[in-house]
C-alpha cells in the first residue's frame, strides 16, 4: 500500500503555506522561528518598558512622599561617654569639623557636641561634649545625629518667650512660633516691624531656625518660624504629597498675610534646602512683593531639575528613566502615575527663572560638599544676578550646616547683611557672635524633642 505523503506531511509545513518558496530543508523552518522571535521581542520589549516606567515612577515620587520620621533614626555609633568628651565610629557625620548634637530615646537624651578633637582609635573619633540638654545622660549606643544642633522650643533652647500661632492658609492652620524682640533682653530697639519668616526644609521641622533665632531677636526682628503642608501637626495637601515649593509657597504667602494683619511693615524671607525654593518662588509671586526687603537663603533648591538628575544619575539610573520620571512630575498624564493632583512646574524653579524675576537682595550661603542639594545652581543665579545675589560658599560643610561648621562667621555675615539692607541703627561690633555660647548650661526646662 503506498502512502500519500500530501495527506502525510504536517499542516505547518511552511511549504503548504508558503509555496513560492523554494524547497530548501536547512530554511524549512524560518517562519515559525521569526514568529518565535518576533514574539520573545515584543514580550522583552513590554518587560523593558514596565521596569522602566516602574522605576522611574519610583524615582519621581521618592523627592514628593513625606518622610519627616526618617529624620530620627539612629545614624551614628557612640562608643564611649566620658565627662569631658565623646568617642564615636568615624563616619562622614561624625568625622566632619564643626558642631553636631546627638539625640537617643527620640529626645530623652539631647547632648551638644564640639568639633572633632582626636582620634582615639583610626576608627572613631573625639569630640568635646560641650552640654547635656536632658536629664538622662547619654548612652553608649546607637544615637541620632541633630545638625539643628538645638533642640525643643526658642523658649526651652534659648529661653525667648514663644508664642504658638497659627497660620490661616489654603489648606488650613499651620502652627508656627512666633518669637517677638524684647529690649529688656538685649533686642536692638525699632525693629519688631521687620518679620523674618523662617521655612525649613524638605522633611525637616521648625527646629532648624533654632540655630538664628537668637541672633534675628538680638537685632531686634520679630521672627515667625512657620510649618506648611504635610508636615507633621500640619493639615495634608489633597494629594498628602511634596510639590517641592509649587504650591507650598502659598503657606509661606499665608505667613506674610499673617505678619501684615499683624504690624510687619517689612519682610524678609529665611529659608533652608527646600525653604529656600520655597522663598524664592515666593519672593517672585508674592502679593506682598513690595514689603520684602530680603533674602537669606541656606543651600536653597535653586533647580529642582538639577537635583533631581543628580540623585538619579548617583543612583546609576539610565537616561530614558531620567527622563521619564520628570515627565512624570511636570505632565498632566505623568502627574497621575504618581498620585499627583497635578503636574510641578519645575520650569519656573531655575535659575534662569529667578534670574528673570528676582527683585530683593538676596544672601546666599551654600555647603561646598553638599551632597543633597548640589551648590552650583546657586553659583549661577549669584553670577547671573550679581547686582542682588551675594554668595557665600562654606568649605568643609554638608547640607544646611554652615552654621555648625563656624558659627562666628555665619553669624558674623548674616548680621551685617541684615544690618547693611535694613538699614538697622546698630553698631554690628556690639553684636557678639555666636549670640548664643554652643557651650551654654541647658536651661531649666530644657527638651531633647524634635519640634
Amino acid at each position: 500500500m503506498t502512502r500519500d505523503l500530501a495527506r502525510t506531511r504536517s499542516r505547518s509545513d511552511p511549504r503548504r503555506r508558503f509555496p513560492f518558496l523554494p524547497h530548501r530543508p536547512d530554511q524549512a523552518r524560518w517562519p515559525e522561528v521569526m514568529m518565535y522571535g518576533l514574539t520573545g521581542a515584543a514580550s522583552m520589549f513590554a518587560v523593558s518598558a514596565g521596569l522602566l516606567t516602574a522605576g522611574a515612577r519610583v524615582m519621581a515620587r521618592l523627592p514628593l512622599v513625606p518622610r519627616e520620621s526618617l529624620r530620627g533614626r539612629p545614624d551614628v555609633t557612640v562608643r564611649a561617654v566620658h565627662s569631658d568628651r565623646v568617642h564615636l565610629d568615624e563616619s562622614p557625620t561624625t568625622g566632619r569639623d564643626g558642631l553636631l548634637a546627638l539625640r537617643q530615646g527620640g529626645g530623652t537624651v539631647h547632648a551638644r557636641l564640639g568639633p572633632v578633637d582626636g582620634r582615639p582609635t583610626p576608627t572613631t573619633v573625639s569630640r568635646p561634649l560641650l552640654a547635656i540638654d536632658t536629664d538622662v545622660p547619654l548612652q553608649v549606643d546607637r544615637a541620632a545625629s541633630n545638625g539643628f544642633y538645638w533642640a525643643g522650643t526658642p523658649r526651652t533652647a534659648h529661653g525667648l518667650p514663644t508664642q504658638e500661632v497659627h497660620i490661616e492658609s489654603p489648606v488650613g492652620h499651620m502652627p508656627a512660633w512666633l518669637v517677638r524682640p524684647d529690649t529688656a533682653r538685649g533686642s536692638a530697639a525699632g525693629n519688631q516691624d521687620t518679620w523674618a519668616i523662617l521655612i525649613h526644609g524638605h522633611g525637616s521641622a521648625r527646629g532648624e531656625s533654632l540655630r538664628i533665632l537668637p541672633l534675628l531677636h538680638r537685632l531686634g526682628l520679630t521672627s515667625l518660624a512657620i510649618t506648611y503642608r504635610n508636615d507633621s501637626g500640619a493639615p495634608a495637601s489633597a494629594d498628602r504629597m511634596y510639590h517641592l515649593g509649587a504650591d507650598e509657597w502659598e503657606d509661606a504667602e499665608a505667613a506674610i498675610d499673617h505678619a501684615v494683619a499683624h504690624g510687619a511693615r517689612r519682610i524678609v524671607l529665611v529659608g533652608w534646602s527646600m525653604g529656600g525654593g520655597i522663598a524664592l518662588r515666593t519672593s517672585v509671586h508674592s502679593a506682598h512683593r513690595d514689603r520684602i526687603a530680603a533674602l537669606v537663603l541656606d543651600s536653597p533648591a535653586v533647580d529642582w531639575q538639577d537635583i533631581l538628575i543628580y540623585h538619579a544619575t548617583s543612583l546609576k539610573a539610565p537616561a530614558p528613566m531620567r527622563r521619564l520620571a520628570l515627565w512624570m512630575m511636570t505632565s498632566r498624564v505623568g502627574a497621575r502615575m504618581v498620585r499627583l493632583h497635578e503636574p510641578l512646574a519645575l520650569a519656573e524653579m531655575t535659575p534662569a527663572h529667578y534670574t528673570e524675576h528676582l527683585i530683593h537682595p538676596t544672601l546666599l550661603f551654600h555647603a561646598l560638599d553638599d551632597a543633597t542639594v548640589p551648590p552650583e545652581p546657586s553659583r549661577q543665579l549669584a553670577a547671573m544676578r550679581p547686582d542682588l545675589v551675594e554668595f557665600v560658599p562654606f568649605e568643609g560643610a554638608s547640607h544646611t550646616r554652615e552654621w555648625n561648621r563656624d558659627p562666628v562667621r555665619y553669624e558674623r555675615l548674616l548680621a551685617d547683611y541684615l544690618v547693611r539692607v535694613l538699614g538697622i541703627e546698630e553698631s554690628v561690633g556690639e553684636v557678639r557672635v555666636p549670640v548664643r555660647d554652643p557651650g551654654t548650661a541647658a536651661l531649666e526646662g530644657a527638651i531633647g524633642l524634635r519640634l
